[in-house]
């Protein structure tokens, strides 16, 4: 097996240029982290997320928690959601200063937003970046432990802007084409240009990854070794953002207490990425000549 180390995932400085955005990362499917001096940088006022200003806005809001049965790291099969109005998740798992490992907020629907997301709309908006994208929906993650709190390798079938609020992330990638080295739980059909995993069906959370990538069992899960050659990484801040590509695989661990507001954009066609690559060239064409 490859113990070489992980390659870092970019960093930039927001504002970062639309078209360098476009070019360098979005088209190509790369994950960036972009960081700003504070949110406040993209017209947002999370700054005032107390656990009382939350409990204000939204706190008669039912939510659905998870919960874990054990020890695991929020595995699908050891964790279940179970409903609590969201002014005693906060009091219950927030306040306390050792949090409560056990139970995870992560409102991730079908709906474009949901409570308690409904309730703070004025507080934040779209970033810059995925602006002029086709929303798929708007989550929250939040958390408190002692502990770190790890979600399983899994990918997304949208992009993704992930956005921390508070605390820090730890997170751990690998890119779409190596999905058949990651033993998903899906039997795979195709990992498309644009990094989109097909399927033969979308039974039993087939993007779920068997392993686990801090302690692979390589008896088991002998092709790891190939996808480990491609592993990278990066720590997520407060007040930074990570886009996501479709399809990279990625595990994260949360440390302390933890908030963020993630964006799911849909999945650009190979057909809309390379026309977009195209208009980027002649934008850059015309401005090389004076055209533009």
């Amino acid at each position: 097996m490859n113990t070489t180390t992980p390659v870092q995932v970019p960093r930039l400085r927001h504002p970062l240029a639309l078209e360098e955005f476009y070019h360098d990362y979005y088209v190509p499917r790369r994950p960036v982290v972009i960081t700003t001096e504070s949110l406040a940088q993209l017209g947002w006022q999370t700054h005032l997320w107390t656990n009382e200003y939350l409990s204000y806005k939204a706190g008669a809001q039912q939510v659905l928690v998870l919960r874990r049965d054990d020890a695991s790291n929020f595995a699908p099969d050891s964790t279940r959601y179970t409903p609590m109005p969201f002014h005693q998740f906060l009091a219950q798992v927030m306040t306390p200063r050792e949090g409560d490992r056990d139970i995870y907020l992560n409102l991730q629907h079908d709906n474009v937003i949901e409570p308690p997301l409904l309730q703070l709309v004025g507080d934040f908006n779209i970033p810059v970046y995925f602006k002029d994208l086709a929303l798929r929906c708007v989550n929250l993650w939040m958390g408190n432990s002692g502990e770190s709190i790890t979600t399983p390798l899994h990918h997304d079938f949208n992009d993704n802007l992930y956005v921390v609020v508070e605390g820090r992330k730890h997170f751990t990638l690998f890119p779409p084409e190596q999905a058949v080295n990651l033993y998903p739980q899906g039997k795979l059909l195709e990992v498309e240009p644009n990094g989109y995993i097909r399927y033969e069906n979308l039974d039993h959370r087939p993007h779920m990854s068997l392993l686990d990538p801090v302690n692979p069992d390589m008896g088991r899960f002998p092709l790891y070794a190939t996808a480990a050659e491609t592993r990278r990484e990066c720590y997520l801040d407060k007040n930074e953002m990570l886009f996501l590509p479709t399809g990279w695989f990625h595990q994260v661990t949360s440390i302390g207490r933890h908030v963020a507001v993630s964006f799911f954009s849909v999945t650009p066609t190979t057909e809309q990425l390379q026309w977009l690559e195209d208009a980027i060239a002649s934008r850059r064409e015309r401005r090389g000549t004076g055209q533009a």
